[in-house]
């Protein structure tokens, strides 16, 4: 496409004069689709301006051609367009000199002063134009013969040509002159006639354009169209349509203030003119309300209005619908959409104006609203046009720039602000809140009328010409909207432009407008049933009558308000409903403040008109809440089936609107920062009237003396009859409605108060109205008669006042900081003082608890920020403290004479301890430098008040550790530690008493070592308190204090501290009844608590002092009174008290350089102390533990056995053993810990302890092992659950079979140590372990401990040791047993039991390897004739029974009364079934082997024979059962083989019987048996035999049972 911004191809187009000779000629053609392509390429030649002057001509004629010819009619219109951009196109040429040819000749053309020659080109421009002037008007054209155009077209052509070069035109003085002759009446006559809307369109637009820009060349001609246009307006002469023309050609007007003001400097100002302005303003009032119901007069509604057919639709498909664009995806009309009532934004506007709609023919369908809304536009943009101009006047300009960096400065710091906040700041800067670093905006303000000197002073005078004669007009049109229906866009604007055009007359000091638009706005501010008392009460005061009579005159024409409906008819007589305060209420209202704010000083009476609208306004919304809440279910109804309706006033907007309206009241109150002290006096007391009159409180005696009354204007004037507002609308205040409104005037009272903070602080109390203030807040928080809320809103607002009064501090010089927070001190001691009364109701009594609650809160507040300047006034802050206090009835006064401890104080109410106490802790913690010495008793005395009090726990914990910091404070400053008290005067002092009375002997001059002694005193006497918080509190700062003082304590002040301050804490020192009278569990556990944290302090403490006691004589004596006291206090067998006993002598005990090793302290009490105490015996409740108890009684042994070592008798040493018994027995398991993997710390410490008695002697020696052993079997299942208590002893036994085996080998080489009862021991215990491989289910990480029980058993035994050990025959033989019941334990294995991830495998390949090692090492030495062959037959037996690969049959086995081999004589049914071998079958072949060469013929040793004698028969047996089970078997299985484990045995055994020579001597000699190392085989004989027979099917059995035989034939000869 081509551009016009590429000058190259312009330049080059221009130059080839060919280039547009195609297209010239397809216009010429007949073919409408070629002629309409040509047109549309030389239309973008023209636009990029590349077509050379020569084809002018050409191209005129070839546009011209098409519309010739019938075919070419659908590319007429194309070709209209393309005459206007060639018509746009040349006229700038045309018309400018230079572009004229020197060859052209020059032509006169007629102008209104003559004529004027211009050259041919610019007369040619002037024909074009006149004759498309002659077509629109339907006559023939001069020099365009035989042209035709469409007057609208000629219309639009004529428009879009002058639009496009306005400015060039305006110079052109034919040009001009044909406008006036042609155009305007051409103009004229289409709006006086019934033309059509497209002419119409045109003609309004053309005169649109020559008013905006030729209105001062043509004077006449547009004052006879204005008139006309007036006319247009009537509605029984014109259509609705041509009237919404004709108000959006105003519109258009009004948007340009400089023309409004030009417009009315050419005609209103002119004497021989008609008013244009003031005429168009009056027949705008007319308009307004010509027809009330449509725009809803009346109903005053702030949110917008809405239809059911529309109250779902989207904004862009109602203006859609209302503009009536073609193609629009809309909702369906219906007959509702000219039923609408009021002005919205949704379908009282158009999309598209219809001054704008030119492509239409037909006029749309208007709304029925839309001229009204057209009306609204016109007054608010008048409006806003004189405003926009006047109003930058207002400021001086040494202030503008400042100004407009202080606005940009806020804005970025509270971000953009809506639309609503710039309405309720005026959008100027001059309504804008006084700062405090500079003047008042309102007494900078310049009325602009007097800058004479300004360029546009003559403008200045036309606007506010225009002010003072257009006001009665604006203020009548704008009356009748504020009384209609307006959605919020409208509603904003119209209260917006209302309140700038109000502002802007008070600025130009126009008192008689201003106050009209003042009441105006004052009267839709309340609802409608006060207004009639408004107007009673507010009026405007002309400056003379003549303007009296000018107000009466326009008032029937600007206010005509209708009358109410019947609905509030009736409430404003019968009912005490108040109309709820709406939207547009509080929007008139704000605007009214925001007035105020900008006009300030200048409005003089007038400020009586706002003050008391905002009061009126207080009282509807304080009525309406009330009622609200009352009658919230009696809601009506009526409306709900109208098809038209207009909702409710939204919750939402009214509440923004009321924090909106909030805002500019405390910006208004703000202002009167900058008033001078009469009008401040008069606000002041106006709302003082105000208030007591709501209350019907008495007034304060002493306030009218504090106030200068000569300052005060007269009472008529300051005292307005507030009431009578409320009784003219029919409302009774009852209670609330008095409460409600006396706390907003309060509210209000204090407003003010804060935003003159420095007028009250700096000067003085009756010129400020401090006084007056402080009197009516006390006056009301103290009364009884008050209610509750208007208390503590009297509280609140003092509380904030005093604050604020406060806070100028930083402001003020130092002589003057001290005498405003004493003023604010006194005024809050005033206050508290007065609230307490005799015989209060309960409500009057808890509204005081609240009030004086807030009071104790304003102190606090008081000494955060300014407690570091307080110098005078102290007494008043201690009275405030102690004031909830009730001490002895006497005055609070008197509170530092009294005694501390003694019981006299009682609190008023719990809630009053923390307000007061905060205070206090402040004080305490950050002021105490400022309080003077004589208040430091009094100061003390309340420390131990709240300490004391039981009402609240954290305050007395809190107030403990304010004697802390009181100690730290006098330590503080000292260039030594506080030297104790030592004194036999002070060290004479037990009680509180005493210690208050030395201290009164004193000077003034308190030392502070007495102080210091004081406090640990009252700190004694806080530990006995009943609560054992208090105590443990008590406790920790006591001792802290004296660990802050340790370094600088004497050898006699450590004594004197001990003697009578810490034992004196100990139970012992109590009566015995006081201690028993702990009635229940919960308090003798809170009493252990305490006395775990007394020993463990005191413990610390011993510990500090026992190197400066060192070498002291009462080292001893401290020491075993120190041990008394702890004896007594384990009596009560508390876990606590012994945990925290032990563990303190244990850490005392513990320190290198021992004093009791040193100085050769005895001992013996705290070893009998140990000894007596076992915390393990102690009965356990609850689910207690006691494993911590026993851990720090194992330490303290560890320590003192340490001491004592050299001296352990044998008693002592069993005392130890049978303790530490317990201790694993009956202690406890970890809290979420186990003791599997790693042993607790009870078992760790067993272990270390036995490991420190000496084994010397063979007594303490087995009993060592016996205890060890014991340990080795606490973790075998079966265990009594009480011994378990929830522990495994996993660890603890596998620890203990190591320390076990250690001291058994230890002591193996002692020629005289009991070794045979030694290993007995030790077997026994290990045996136990071996023995239940899988009957645990857990035994944590690492090895099992049935194979550390087996290691450490085989490497326990070697032969050499078993053959050289001595020991009794009884010692001998339990040794033995107990390594046959190990090989036992090594050989079976209960697999039943296992767990399924046990690896069976690999057990039974360590249990093969562990068991060779055990028989090399028993073998042959069991076999010793010393030891009984019961020992060796149970060896055997246990080796026959685990050899069995598969189970035999029950009857193949002797019963108990028969002998071995019985069984395989007896007859029994065979099994079919297969039988599975046993999980550790090679287990049992090993074993079978063993038990083979045990049979096996050896060395001859009495030892083989011995083993082979017990051997042979279970040999036998063991055979015979394989042989037997075959021979029953078999039969039954038929052809089915036999089982291959069973095969694979009776192979085996056949095999290892044909192999084996056994001991001849194993055997009993036989008749007729001559072999000597085959006799066994004689015994199988007989099963061999039927197992032959058996076997008839199985050829290799045969084969193997017939070698058997065979053996038998070669060893037994003829038999």
């Amino acid at each position: 496409m081509l551009e016009p911004s590429s000058p190259n191809l312009r330049r080059d187009l221009k130059v080839r004069l060919k280039f547009a000779r195609p297209f010239i000629i397809a216009c010429s053609t007949h073919n409408s689709k070629c002629a309409g392509s040509a047109i549309t390429c030389l239309l973008r030649l023209i636009l990029i301006k590349g077509l050379s002057d020569e084809s002018l001509k050409d191209v005129l004629e070839a546009f011209r051609d098409p519309r010739r010819s019938a075919k070419g009619a659908a590319s007429t219109p194309i070709a209209a367009a393309k005459l206007r951009g060639s018509a746009e196109r040349t006229t700038p040429s045309i018309l400018n000199p230079g572009s004229a040819s020197p060859d052209d000749s020059l032509q006169s053309i007629p102008t209104r002063d003559g004529s004027v020659s211009v050259s041919g080109a610019a007369a040619d421009a002037y024909q074009i134009l006149y004759d498309i002037c002659l077509l629109a008007e339907g006559k023939e054209p001069h020099a365009l013969h035989g042209a035709r155009l469409n007057p609208a077209f000629g219309l639009e052509l004529i428009e879009s040509s002058l639009t496009s070069h306005i400015d060039t035109i305006a110079k052109s003085e034919e040009i001009i002159n044909v406008c006036r002759t042609r155009l305007m009446p051409l103009i004229i006559r289409i709006l006086s006639s019934n033309t059509t809307f497209a002419l119409t369109v045109r003609a309004m637009r053309l005169l649109r354009l020559f008013t905006s820009k030729l209105l001062s060349a043509m004077i006449a001609e547009l004052e006879v169209a204005f008139n006309q246009l007036n006319s247009v307006l009537d509605p029984l002469a014109s259509p609705k349509w041509k009237r919404a023309l004709v108000l959006e050609y105003y519109c258009v007007i009004h948007e340009d203030p400089a023309l409004v003001r030009e417009i009315y400097a050419q005609y209103d100002q002119e004497q021989e003119k008609k008013n244009i302005i003031s005429d168009h303003l009056d027949l705008l009032v007319r308009l307004a309300s010509e027809k009330p119901a449509i725009i809803g007069l009346g109903q005053q509604l702030s949110q917008q209005p809405r239809t059911e057919a529309y109250q779902d639709l989207p904004v862009e498909s109602i203006a859609l619908d209302s503009s009536g664009i073609a193609g629009a995806i809309t909702s369906p009309k219906d007959d509702t959409s000219q039923n609408r009532t009021g002005l919205s934004s949704q379908w009282s506007r158009m999309r598209t104006r219809c001054i704008d709609q030119t492509d239409k023919t037909e006029p749309p369908d208007l709304p029925a609203t839309y001229i009204y809304a057209l009306v609204l536009t016109c007054i608010t943009s008048f409006s806003e046009g004189l405003v926009s101009f006047l109003l930058p006047f207002t400021a001086p300009a040494v202030l503008r720039s400042k100004r407009k960096r202080r606005i940009a400065s806020k804005k970025r710091s509270q971000g953009s602000k809506s639309d609503d906040d710039e309405e309720g700041h005026g959008g100027e800067a001059s309504v804008q809140p006084p700062d405090e670093s500079s003047e008042s905006d309102g007494q900078l303000l310049v009325n602009p009328l007097g800058l004479k000197n300004h360029d546009v002073y003559d403008q200045i005078i036309t606007s506010a010409a225009m002010v003072d004669r257009c006001w009665p007009a604006l203020l009548a049109a704008s009356s009748t909207f504020l009384n209609a229906s307006l959605d919020s866009e409208y509603l904003h604007a119209l209260i917006r432009s209302f309140q700038k055009f109000t502002q802007i007359a008070g600025l130009l000091d126009l008192p008689t407008p201003r106050d009209a638009f003042l009441t105006t706005l004052a009267k839709h501010a309340v609802p409608n049933p006060l207004v009639n008392t408004f107007k009673s009460s507010t009026t405007v005061s002309p400056d003379d009558s003549e303007s009296d009579t000018n107000d009466d005159d326009h008032d029937s024409e600007r206010e005509p308000i209708p009358a109410p409906p019947a609905s509030l008819e009736k409430q404003s007589k019968g009912s005490h409903k108040l109309t709820p305060v709406n939207v547009r209420n509080l929007l008139c209202l704000r605007a009214l403040l925001n007035l105020g704010i900008a006009l300030g000083p200048a409005l003089g009476e007038s400020w009586k008109i706002i003050l008391e609208t905002l009061h009126q306004v207080d009282v509807a919304l304080i009525t309406a809440e009330v009622q609200n809440t009352k009658g919230r279910r009696h809601l009506s109804r009526d409306s709900i089936d109208q098809k038209i309706t207009f909702a409710d006033t939204d919750e939402d907007e009214l509440g923004t609107e009321k924090k909106s309206v909030d805002t500019a009241v405390s910006r208004l109150f703000q202002s009167t920062n900058d008033l001078p002290d009469p009008p401040f006096l008069h606000i002041v007391a106006c709302l003082s009237s105000q208030i007591y009159g709501a209350s019907r409180l008495p007034k304060h005696d002493n306030q009218d003396q504090k106030v200068d009354r000569s300052k005060l204007p007269s009472p008529a004037v300051v005292t307005p009859n507030h009431h009578r507002f409320v009784s003219t609308s029919g409302v009774k205040m009852n209670t609330v409605l008095a409460a409600k409104e006396v706390m907003l005037l309060l509210d209000r009272l204090a407003q003010i108060a804060v935003c003159n903070s420095s007028r009250l602080s700096q000067k003085a109390s009756s010129d400020s109205g401090w006084s007056v203030m402080t009197t009516i807040f006390t006056d009301h928080l103290s009364s009884p008669k008050a209610t509750p809320e208007v208390r503590n809103r009297a509280i609140s607002r003092l509380h904030d006042v005093i604050n604020q009064v406060a806070s100028t501090t930083h402001k003020a010089s130092p002589e003057q900081r001290d005498s405003i927070i004493r003023r604010c001190t006194e005024a809050l001691a005033m206050a508290a003082s007065s609230l307490w009364h005799s015989n209060p109701t309960k409500v009057a009594e808890q509204c005081t608890l609240e009030v004086h609650s807030m009071a104790l809160e304003t102190l606090t507040t008081l000494l955060e920020q300014y407690g570091d300047i307080i110098r005078s006034g102290w007494d008043s802050v201690f009275l405030i403290i102690n004031s909830i206090f009730v001490i002895n009835e006497q005055p609070l006064v008197e509170v530092s004479k009294l005694l501390i401890g003694v019981s006299t104080s009682t609190i008023r109410s719990p809630k009053l301890i923390r307000p007061s106490f905060t205070s206090l802790e402040l004080l305490c913690s950050d002021f105490l430098t400022s309080v003077p010495k004589t208040c430091f008793l009094t100061l003390l005395n309340t420390q131990y008040y709240f300490a004391s009090q039981s009402q609240d726990l954290n305050v007395s914990l809190t107030s403990v550790n304010l004697f802390r910091n009181t100690s730290d404070f006098l330590q503080r400053g000292q260039t030594n530690q506080v030297e104790f008290v030592v004194d036999a005067s002070v060290a004479e002092c037990e009680t509180d008493r005493e210690l208050v009375e030395l201290m009164e002997r004193k000077d003034t001059d308190i030392p502070k070592s007495a102080v210091w002694v004081c406090v640990l005193l009252r700190l004694g006497q806080l530990i006995k308190d009943s609560r054992a918080e208090v105590r443990h509190s008590a406790l920790h700062t006591l001792f802290a204090i004296v660990d802050a003082s340790s370094s600088g304590l004497s050898a006699e002040a450590w004594t004197m501290c001990f003697r009578h301050v810490f034992f004196k804490l100990l139970p012992a020192a109590e009566p015995v009844h006081e201690r028993q009278s702990e009635g229940s569990t919960s308090q003798g556990s809170g009493r252990d608590d305490t006395a775990c944290l007394l020993v463990q302090r005191l413990s610390n403490c011993f510990l500090q002092a026992q190197e400066t006691l060192s070498g002291h004589g009462d080292l001893a004596v401290v020491w075993d009174q120190l041990i008394e006291g702890y004896t007594e206090l384990l009596n009560r067998r508390s876990l606590a008290v012994s945990q925290a006993i032990f563990s303190g002598l244990a850490k005392v005990l513990s320190v290198t350089e021992n004093p009791f090793s040193t100085y050769g302290i005895p001992l013996d009490s705290a070893w009998a102390m140990w000894r007596d105490n076992n915390p393990s015996t102690y009965e356990l409740q609850g689910g207690t533990s006691n494993h911590n108890a026993v851990v720090a009684y194992l330490q303290y042994l560890h320590q003192i056995y340490g001491l004592l070592s050299g001296r352990v008798n044998v008693a002592q040493a069993e005392a130890v053993m049978a303790n530490l018994r317990l201790c694993i027995k009956e202690s406890t398991a970890v809290a979420y810990g186990s003791d599997m993997d790693e042993m607790t710390l009870v078992q760790k410490l067993v272990l270390e302890v036995m490991a420190l008695i000496p084994t010397s002697s063979a007594e303490n020696l087995v009993e060592m092992a016996r205890e060890i052993a014991y340990l080795v079997t606490l973790a075998a299942p079966g265990k009594d659950d009480r011994v378990q208590r929830g522990k495994s002893f996993v660890a603890l036994s596998r620890a203990a079979m190591d320390v076990l085996g250690r001291l058994v080998k230890q002591h193996c080489a002692n020629e005289d140590a009991p070794v045979a009862r030694l290993l007995s021991i030790a077997l026994g215990a290990l045996n136990t372990r071996m023995h239940v491989k899988y009957n645990r289910n857990h035994e944590g990480k690492g090895p099992s401990l049935w194979k550390i029980a087996t290691l450490t058993a085989v490497s326990l035994l070697n032969t050499d040791l078993l053959r050289s050990c001595k020991g009794s025959p009884t010692d001998q033989q339990s040794m033995w047993t107990a390594i046959v019941d190990a090989s036992d334990c090594v050989a079976g294995a209960d697999t039943e039991a296992r767990e399924s991830s046990a690896n069976i495998t690999a057990d039974e390949r360590f249990d093969i390897e562990n068991f060779s090692q055990l028989a090399d090492i028993i073998i042959p030495t069991l076999g010793s004739p010393s030891i009984p062959d019961q020992v060796r037959r149970k060896h055997v037996e246990s080796i026959f029974h685990h050899s069995l690969v598969h189970e035999p049959h029950p009857d193949d086995l002797a019963r108990p009364d028969q002998e071995l081999l019985d069984g395989l004589r007896s007859q029994h049914v065979g099994r079919v079934q297969d039988l599975a071998p046993k999980s550790r079958s090679k287990m049992s072949y090993v074993l079978l082997d063993y038990l083979f060469d045990l049979v096996a013929v050896q060395d001859g040793s009495s030892e083989r024979v011995k083993l082979a004698q017990a051997a042979a028969p279970y040999l036998v047996l063991r055979a015979g059962l394989v042989l037997k089970a075959y021979i029953c078997d078999q039969p039954l299985r038929g052809r089915m083989p036999q089982p291959l484990s069973q095969k694979q045995e009776m192979h085996y055994v056949l095999k290892r019987l044909v192999e084996l020579d056994s001991e001849p001597a194993a055997f009993p000699q036989t008749a007729g048996v001559r072999s000597k190392r085959k006799k066994h085989l004689f015994l199988l004989y007989g099963l061999v035999m039927k197992a032959l027979k058996a076997s008839w099917r199985d050829r290799e059995m045969s084969a193997a049972l017939q070698k058997v035989l065979d053996a038998v034939g070669e060893d037994f000869g003829d038999f």
